[in-house]
């Protein structure tokens, strides 16, 4: 896939959740909630990261969200410092916790950077489900494709009545 492809698929899925908005701007960003995730990344070689992230509400099922990473990656020559940024909508399969699990699916597009290489722009799909949540934080695993494989395990910051 090419930069320009990745950025134009990235740009098309976040507008589409921007024109989903059923809230005003200034009570979607009071409703921004915090996440933490550890991801495992495979292209050619396995790397790992811990990312953080900010994501609010756009429509009633679908949360918009930026996630900032860094971590390493095993290449020819040893590890090697590596991070990202990736744009991304996700869609909730029960965003008002009906039920103690939920699927998610997401798209979007993220940087990724590395020592020694210029930055590349990937385009990212996502398919996950959510866990059991303590009241406050939700719990996941997500599976990914987006510049090499990736799992990752997820905590989102949520209220008691939603994801």
């Amino acid at each position: 896939m090419t930069r320009t492809t990745a950025w134009q698929i990235g740009w098309a899925l976040s507008l589409a959740a921007l024109v989903s908005a059923s809230t005003g701007a200034a009570q979607a960003l009071s409703r921004l909630s915090p996440s933490i995730r550890l991801d495992a990344i495979v292209d050619r070689n396995l790397g790992a990261q811990l990312a953080v992230g900010l994501a609010g509400p756009t429509a009633f099922n679908v949360r918009l969200g930026i996630d900032v990473g860094g971590g390493g990656v095993q290449r020819e020559n040893g590890w090697i410092a590596g991070g990202r940024v990736d744009l991304l909508a996700r869609v909730l399969s029960d965003p008002f916790r009906k039920s103690r699990w939920a699927l998610n699916a997401g798209g979007g597009f993220g940087e990724r950077f590395e020592q020694r290489t210029r930055p590349r722009t990937v385009a990212i799909v996502t398919v996950g489900i959510d866990g059991p949540s303590d009241g406050a934080w939700v719990p996941g695993v997500e599976l990914g494709l987006g510049g090499g494989v990736r799992l990752g395990l997820t905590f989102r910051r949520a209220s008691r009545t939603q994801r």
